[in-house]
């Protein structure tokens, strides 16, 4: 979930915030020269994990994201102890944190991270407090008819997936309100035509991160929630479930979420406020130029899975075989071997039931 929010949000931090109208030759200002961006955190489970991506900001060329492979990337607990978080592709790093590990992972303990580039800058952050995070009691799902635009800008009646969350909002640790934030993944299943199964993972589709401030809703609980919202596909068909993720923040970390919220949903219209600089919780180190825009914080994580089929949504063509081409003898894909697909795996995740 991460790996989305650095792609479609965090190089919006520094395009909105320097927008101007009709400009065409400009220089970047100072504060986004060489300017990094770190999203990441520690989450309390089983077992525990961290998580952090790093991504270079380099100019206004529209090039999109850049990733940076860090020199080094370090957990930190309030004894000063250190982790190494190891490489789990580009900018992004990973480190389970073994149960003999004699690192604890517990809720009240502050956290930071230390991370070091090769090109001399380094970056830490400031230590932030595990929060416990409420159980949700369930999530609730729907079909229903709703009345959206279509691709042609008019107004039609399209089948939706309704997903509602029921949940406390008490942290059983201070038994005191709790700010909430979730996220999403999706699983489906799809059989290829040699008799393959695989499961395939990625985000479920939405369009708003999901943030609730407990001190604005002054309540304990929260029943039918709305959450998320679904297309119909054919991936459906064969099975998929929605894995519901529930955080708990603090209210600094909810600041960064609702404004990172917003710049996703600014259309920089003069009728909208403007965007300001991003809070962050990161500061440089080093002595080389450059900035650094992002958050880390410690978290408890809670899932919930949701599971929907033909019969639920009513559809029932899968995704293969495909109609056949003009090509009568096609080279091998997807549907003839499931393998192939790229965030696909033939283990059956341990979720899943049918």
């Amino acid at each position: 979930m991460i790996s989305r929010i650095i792609k479609i949000s965090m190089l919006s931090i520094v395009l909105l915030t320097s927008a101007c109208i009709e400009q065409i030759d400009f220089d970047v200002p100072t504060e986004f020269q060489n300017t990094t961006v770190i999203v990441g955190k520690i989450v309390k489970g089983n077992p525990s994990t961290v998580e952090v991506f790093v991504q270079k900001v380099f100019d206004f060329a529209f090039e999109g994201e850049v990733f940076v492979n860090a020199q080094s990337v370090r957990i930190v607990n309030e004894a000063g102890n250190k982790l190494d978080v190891p490489g789990a592709g580009p900018g992004r790093y990973k480190l389970i944190i073994s149960d003999a590990s004699s690192f604890d992972v517990e809720v009240g303990s502050a956290y930071s991270i230390e991370v070091g580039l090769f090109d001399g800058q380094s970056f830490k952050s400031t230590p932030q407090v595990l929060v416990a995070v409420p159980e949700m009691n369930s999530i609730d799902h729907r079909l229903v008819n709703k009345e959206v635009l279509n691709f042609e800008n008019v107004l039609e009646v399209q089948p939706r997936i309704e997903y509602a969350v029921n949940t406390s909002l008490i942290n059983q640790t201070t038994q005191t309100p709790t700010n909430i934030k979730w996220d999403f993944e999706r699983t489906y299943k799809q059989s290829d035509t040699e008799g393959g199964e695989c499961y395939v993972n990625g985000f479920a589709d939405f369009d708003l991160i999901q943030t609730v401030n407990a001190k604005e809703l002054n309540t304990s609980s929260i029943d039918d929630y709305l959450i998320l919202e679904q297309r119909l596909s054919n991936t459906m068909v064969e099975g998929q479930y929605v894995s519901v993720i529930q955080e708990a923040l603090d209210d600094n970390a909810l600041e960064f979420w609702e404004q990172v919220q917003g710049l996703s949903t600014n259309s920089g219209t003069f009728y909208e406020p403007p965007p300001g600089q991003i809070a962050t919780n990161l500061e440089v180190t080093s002595q080389t130029d450059g900035s650094v825009f992002g958050y880390f914080y410690a978290t408890q994580h809670d899932t919930l899975h949701v599971f929907v089929d033909s019969i639920f949504i009513n559809q029932f063509t899968p995704i293969c075989p495909r109609p056949p081409g003009q090509n009568p003898n096609p080279p091998c894909d997807d549907c003839c071997d499931c393998g192939l697909l790229e965030d696909g795996t033939m283990v059956k995740p341990d979720f899943w039931l049918n």
